[in-house]
């Protein structure tokens, strides 16, 4: 059944699946901050339907490409710079930290705040072809510790620094073997590879899945050094990035060329 519309997403629930929809394939599905604060509280609700998995996928071609350029034109201070950012990094930090299970079932162009988003799932299957970038380089902004954690825990240090220095883009042949993704399968098999996926989860039982799920959060902590994190808890530096004129400069240009 269809549940909750909130801007461009809405969500449903097949039996016990979840689904949260992005629909927005005019815009690529990209991520407006109304978005992006919509997420976890469509979750919740699913969760209260009784929901015990939640699929995050879109309409159209895209995944999501990431969060809304025009939007990002629009920063003139600190205190837009940090609404635009925090309302990005509580939804992708409440997305990791959810009670249930999170997958992410992606097609076509997982780029930048989509990427982060995918990563911020448990799980993640991507159709052929598939496409993954984090251009922060390519606008002259930055990332805050946790979500290039995430990324390094996935694929890597070395790999992260690859992907984030240069902006360069993976296909989903390669995001596989990397550990970006769990499997790749064809296009057409993928919603119901997903379906079959979740089926399996739902089958099994919430309170050992979720004490697994704290278990690799807390196993994960333990590899940084004690308080590593903290000291950007404040994420002045993130918010910084998006009132330079490098930042500015660079966002001017892409919406011009679009």
């Amino acid at each position: 059944m269809t549940g909750e519309i909130k801007a461009n997403l809405y969500t449903e629930l097949v039996g016990s699946m979840g689904y949260v929809i992005i629909d927005r394939p005019d815009s690529k599905n990209a991520m407006s901050q109304v978005m992006w604060d919509s997420l976890l509280p469509l979750c919740e609700a699913l969760k209260v339907q009784g929901a015990k998995v939640i699929i995050i996928k879109s309409t159209g071609k895209t995944f999501c490409a990431g969060a809304d350029l025009h939007e990002l034109t629009l920063i003139e201070g600190e205190a837009t710079a940090s609404s635009q950012w925090m309302s990005i990094k509580n939804a992708l930090d409440g997305l990791k930290a959810f009670s249930l299970p999170t997958i992410a079932q992606i097609q076509g162009a997982c780029l930048g705040g989509g990427c982060l988003l995918a990563m911020a799932c448990d799980l993640r299957y991507a159709g052929k072809p598939a496409w993954f970038s984090v251009p922060i380089a390519k606008l002259g902004i930055v990332l805050d510790d946790a979500n290039i954690a995430r990324m390094a825990s996935l694929i890597g240090p070395a790999k992260a620094k690859e992907m984030l220095y240069t902006g360069g883009t993976i296909s989903s042949a390669e995001a596989g073997p990397l550990g970006l993704v769990n499997k790749v399968v064809e296009e057409f098999e993928l919603a119901s590879y997903v379906s079959d996926i979740a089926a399996m989860i739902v089958q099994n039982g919430p309170a050992s899945i979720l004490e697994t799920k704290n278990s690799i959060a807390r196993i994960l902590k333990q590899t940084l050094p004690e308080g590593a994190l903290s000291e950007f808890d404040h994420q002045s530096r993130v918010v910084g990035a998006y009132l330079s004129d490098d930042f500015r400069e660079r966002i001017s240009k892409i919406e011009n060329k679009n």
